[in-house]
């Protein structure tokens, strides 16, 4: 082992500080993406002065997870304010930052050879675990710390461009939100001199179904009328490979109007499997989840898929294709569309179920479709913006998982 390499229980200790004054209120949890998380824990009635705060520089872990999630839960806290986590988790921060780094360290944590070395001792363990002991254990390479913050300031440039283009995604987002709103609730679309149809004397019909004034030329249709719906293939264990063939994707790969590839599984090409293919810029959402209630894991996610390469859908997973892609991805965004696959769900509220037909008997008040090409149009635009932007974002990533790779060759 190069002579760097050194032992990580002896640059580290724990923290013992329990919110016994109650000073603090701002309980998280800790993400798979090694992030603080709100927590959905039930604390009515609960004796918060035996939570632990956890402060700046300092870290946050879950031993007890490692075993069930087969990853290893470690959050670096980086901003000012304190936040409390369960008495279960392990506090602790390193002895002397002058010697590492301690969001050097959290780079060797976000590692996902970090977490496989996690995994193994789980596995190898006596009494089945990773616990404070393995971690102490573990050996990583502690260059100068000239040369950690050299490291660390590279990777925080990827992460701030990622921060920010996610920034641009949002607004972009929002804007298209509006637009939708202004054309489909409010009926402000621009009328033949680019002026707002209702509020500049746009003639408005009487529409009995919605009992409300329509403008003269729309109608109620069903999604169906637009849309073409399918849905994935069931794979089973044998039909996934170890190497990187075709990614599958799964309901656990669509997450916050996004398709990540980062975990997942693969299959190879097969003729059986074309018409399973996902392409660039198909709709996708989840046929499978938990209620409103839970809204991370509901049913009914959507994403658009931003990927050059194909990969294959897998069950309670459809995708949608439209002439009208642009409109109809706004339209299943919508609270609405949410709305209405909630009410029409069917099992408990741990795993509710939605079927294509579902969305398709959606109806909607759609315009004619010149009408409905404009606005289509207009949404490309921004879509194309989008998801050009997300493309960057997985380069970056790419970037940033190859720095982290990179960590093992670092000079002293």
């Amino acid at each position: 082992m190069p002579s760097n390499y050194k032992r990580l229980g002896d640059y580290i200790h724990k923290v013992e500080n329990r919110n016994r004054d109650l000073n603090v209120s701002n309980l998280v949890g800790l993400s798979m993406t090694k992030e603080f998380r709100v927590s959905t824990s039930n604390i009515v009635g609960t004796d918060m002065s035996v939570y632990k705060v956890v402060n700046k520089w300092q870290f946050s872990c879950d031993f007890m997870s490692v075993i069930r999630v087969h990853k290893f839960p470690v959050v670096l806290k980086t901003d000012n304010d304190p936040v409390l986590v369960s008495p279960a988790y392990t506090v602790f921060e390193v002895n002397d930052e002058n010697e590492l780094n301690p969001e050097y360290l959290m780079m060797w944590f976000r590692r996902s050879e970090f977490d496989r070395y996690a995994d193994f001792k789980c596995d190898s363990a006596i009494r089945g675990g990773f616990d404070w002991d393995a971690l102490c254990d573990c050996m990583l390479p502690i260059p100068s710390i000239e040369k950690q913050q050299e490291i660390v300031k590279e990777y925080n440039t990827i992460q701030n461009r990622i921060a920010l283009n996610n920034q641009l995604i949002s607004k972009l987002e929002e804007t298209a939100q509006a637009i939708y709103k202004q054309w489909f609730v409010e009926f402000e679309f621009p009328d033949e001199n680019g002026k707002p149809y209702k509020s500049n004397g746009g003639k408005m019909v009487w529409c009995e179904e919605l009992e409300k004034e329509i403008p003269e030329g729309w109608e109620m249709k069903r999604l169906n009328d637009f849309i073409d719906v399918t849905n994935g293939y069931a794979f089973t264990p044998l039909d996934f490979v170890k190497e990187k063939e075709i990614p599958v994707i799964k309901i656990s790969n669509i997450n916050d109007f996004k398709v990540s590839l980062v975990e997942t599984q693969y299959s190879k090409p097969s003729k059986q499997l074309e018409k399973y293919k996902v392409k660039y810029g198909d709709i996708l959402i989840t046929l499978t989840g938990s209620h409103k209630t839970q809204i991370n894991s509901a049913v009914g996610k959507v994403a658009m898929y931003n990927y050059r390469y194909s990969s294959f859908l897998n069950q309670r997973v459809s995708k949608i294709n439209s002439e009208f892609q642009s409109v109809i991805y706004q339209l299943v965004k919508s609270e609405y569309f949410r709305d209405y696959l909630m009410n029409g769900a069917t099992g408990s509220a741990n795993q509710a179920n939605i079927s294509p037909d579902l969305i398709k008997d959606y109806k909607i008040l759609f315009p004619a479709n010149t009408l409905l090409m404009r606005l289509d149009n207009v949404f490309s635009i921004l879509r194309s913006n989008i998801l050009k932007t997300s493309e960057e974002n997985q380069k970056l990533e790419e970037l940033k998982d190859l720095l982290l790779a990179k960590m093992t060759r670092v000079e002293i």
